[in-house]
């Protein structure tokens, strides 16, 4: 984070780090749970040659976990994949332009899917359930729902600081 960004911003950064980071550690230990249920599953199945009954659901549930907390804590860090074409041809004065358009549609995206999962995540009762267990999934909507509300909150912070620094360098880029 550059000097020249206002202090609210800056506050506002840490905070949805710290978030992420929440978030990070219930995607780890997602992760590890996943791989206790795959050893598990793999085991009973092709070991005993006794499949377990609803370890699908398990594994389903689980796995959103672990993509929630990826989509937060990846934004975080720059690990999503970009590729920078425009910037290569056009220099810094178009990209500019095409880094706010592109910030504020993303987060309009990601803001319509943040209220989707929240709202109409489960209109069709029999799809809010898993098939064996009947675990609900509006719990885990509503977990990639936060997840998902995090990434919008980061995108308006990318292109709040963008715009404040829309003359000089933006310290959103990555460096070459």
């Amino acid at each position: 984070m550059s000097d020249e960004t206002p202090g609210t911003l800056a506050w506002l950064d840490r905070q949805l780090g710290r978030v992420a980071g929440l978030l990070a550690v219930i995607g780890a230990v997602s992760i590890v749970a996943l791989m206790l249920i795959t050893i598990a599953a793999v085991t009973w199945r092709y070991g005993l040659n006794d499949p377990i009954f609803g370890i699908e659901d398990l594994s389903v549930v689980t796995l959103t976990l672990v993509a929630g907390a990826a989509v937060a804590y990846g934004a975080r860090h720059n690990a999503h994949v970009s590729v920078d074409v425009i910037s290569y041809f056009f220099g810094r004065r178009v990209t500019r332009y095409t880094d706010a358009v592109m910030r504020a549609l993303s987060a309009a995206i990601a803001g319509l899917a943040t209220y989707a999962l929240f709202h109409a995540a489960c209109g069709i009762e029999k799809a809010c359930i898993t098939n064996n267990f009947s675990i609900e999934h509006r719990p885990f909507y509503y977990f990639l729902g936060v997840a998902l509300g995090l990434y919008t909150l980061h995108l308006l912070l990318r292109l709040f600081i963008g715009l404040r620094h829309f003359s000089g360098e933006d310290p959103n880029e990555i460096g070459d």
